[in-house]
């Protein structure tokens, strides 16, 4: 019982009583409650260091921070029950009865090996402008928009670490400190995390250059608004089996002429299509790299990706093509953005 006091905190506890709590249980976490322990929420340590960025005060109430929308679990539990919350990094997650009475928790430390980790570094795009998502880019940058309950670019962190990356780099540049306030070294989030600051915009393979001396291993590289729930392990496990330079996850994309196609032969119809689809394979923002590749990157200069693509053919280099069949979706357009957040409640 002492061991579940140490968890408990009433919402109209301090800050400084909660963070008193967190450093005596070491979860990183504790469980708020109301009359005869119901369950109300739970807050984390980096619930707390986001408010004290937001200039709370250390004796302000927890009241209007903690997350009243928490993960639990019944008593009567099972193991997959538990594996399924806590692989989305939740540091502790309260078991309550059939009255919401908390009765335990699960820790995220004491369930998994958290330590488990692939070697291959994450570099996410997350620098650009942003300008087809005008005017919601405005005051925000783009791998920030909320899709579902979180930004995009912490569901594309959240899917690595899950897959076992949890070295993770980020290009950053316009409204960069959004990103870097909020995920600060991604401990909060089960990741390490490293920024690459680009302090005018270098393109894709510009901000790959700029993170070399970090990339000694096959890498990822992927978009900060790409949502899709690819198997980054499969993909990985493809480009090195197949002794690629590069891979890219590839999608197929269908295109009707919205008319009656016609064929001809000098003066003559030979034939019509109405409204024929023709299908095309298109890059899908999500890379794996070899380190010897970035050499062929220009230093200090604005390079894109699709250059390189280019230069790496016309050098006769081994790229490979990876079709991803899993959900996918650039947001890359205002109407791409809401349709995310459809496609989010029911598919992730």
């Amino acid at each position: 019982m002492n061991k579940l006091n140490n968890m408990f905190v009433g919402e109209n506890n301090s800050i400084i009583d909660a963070l008193n709590k967190i450093n005596e249980n070491n979860t990183g976490t504790v469980i708020v409650i109301g009359e005869n322990r119901k369950l109300l929420g739970t807050l984390t340590d980096g619930d707390i260091r986001r408010a004290l960025i937001n200039n709370v005060s250390l004796n302000s109430s927890i009241k209007n921070i903690y997350n009243k929308n928490c993960k639990y679990i019944y008593e009567n539990y099972n193991e997959e029950d538990v594996q399924s919350i806590l692989k989305m990094y939740i540091k502790a997650v309260p078991i309550v009865d059939k009255n919401k009475i908390v009765v335990d928790y699960v820790a995220l430390k004491d369930f998994f090996n958290t330590e488990d980790t692939e070697e291959n570094p994450v570099l996410i795009m997350a620098g650009g402008l942003g300008t087809r998502l005008r005017p919601l880019t405005d005051d925000i940058p783009k791998p920030m928009l909320k899709v579902g309950d979180k930004p995009i670019i912490q569901t594309i962190i959240e899917q690595f670490r899950r897959s076992g990356y949890k070295n993770i780099f980020i290009s950053v540049n316009y409204k960069s400190d959004f990103i870097k306030n909020y995920f600060r070294d991604g401990s909060d989030f089960g990741v390490s995390i490293n920024y690459i600051e680009e302090d005018k915009r270098m393109g894709t393979a510009g901000a790959i250059r700029l993170a070399e001396e970090y990339l000694n291993t096959s890498f990822f590289v992927i978009n900060g608004d790409i949502l899709t729930n690819i198997n980054f392990q499969s993909l990985m496990k493809y480009h090195i089996n197949h002794e690629f330079d590069m891979t890219i996850g590839s999608r197929n994309y269908d295109m009707q002429v919205p008319y009656g196609v016609l064929n001809t032969e000098e003066l003559c119809i030979t034939s019509l299509e109405e409204k024929p689809v023709y299908s095309f394979m298109v890059s899908g923002g999500i890379y794996v790299l070899n380190p010897q590749i970035i050499k062929y990157i220009p230093q200090n200069k604005y390079y894109d990706i699709t250059q390189l693509i280019n230069l790496l053919i016309n050098k006769n280099r081994k790229i490979g093509n990876f079709p991803i069949q899993e959900y996918w979706m650039d947001i890359g357009k205002v109407e791409d953005y809401h349709k995310a957040n459809e496609d989010i409640k029911k598919l992730f």
